[in-house]
């Protein structure tokens, strides 16, 4: 664990004290070189091993799972919730945090049901209802069978579209295909 300058952190913590209670976040990104690259240049170890590290310290806290790295507490004083970011500082081994994190964050969202977005931008949400142009149809096909409702119904891709391969697709025989996508 790195030395911690107690006069900026008393300042930060004074300052929270005027924050909302309510739901906090904390979002990590911790780079990949430094964590799995051969001693002297990194830690030379699995990428998984720092993340559970900070998935059990937030479990432990309350968190819950919210997106890829990104944990989420209802009902949280911003005081509560900062210490608890902090305290992901003493994950083993020591100084593995410092030397390899790129973001540690902590937000508020006032409200979650609208900040929210996610169901509401996967196909069949209030802001995909339906798709425009080819999209591989075994990957829509899993979503729709998931329960995504569509506004119109799934249409074969014609012959010859000038939208296969999509845009950044690599091209190959199976992304070349127009049976494998539907629109």
């Amino acid at each position: 664990m790195a030395l911690v300058d107690h006069l900026w952190l008393a300042g930060q913590l004074h300052q929270l004290t005027f924050q909302p209670f309510g739901t906090y976040g904390i979002s990590y990104d911790i780079y990949t070189r430094p964590t799995e690259d051969p001693v002297p240049g990194g830690w030379e170890s699995p990428r998984v091993k720092t993340y559970r590290e900070l998935i059990k310290r937030l479990r432990a806290a309350g968190f819950g799972h919210h997106q890829y790295s990104d944990h989420c507490h209802t009902e949280v004083a911003a005081l509560e919730a900062y210490q608890v970011m902090i305290d992901l500082t003493h994950i083993r081994p020591n100084n593995k945090l410092s030397t390899t994190v790129k973001g540690l964050k902590l937000h508020y969202i006032h409200d979650m049901n609208l900040m929210d977005v996610s169901n509401e931008v996967k196909l069949g949400g209030h802001l995909a209802q339906r798709l425009v142009g080819p999209a591989p149809r075994n990957l829509v096909h899993r979503l729709v069978g998931n329960g995504h409702n569509l506004s119109a119904p799934l249409q074969p891709v014609p012959q010859g579209h000038p939208g296969v391969p999509p845009l950044y697709t690599t091209p190959s025989p199976a992304a070349m295909n127009v049976a494998n996508y539907v629109m």
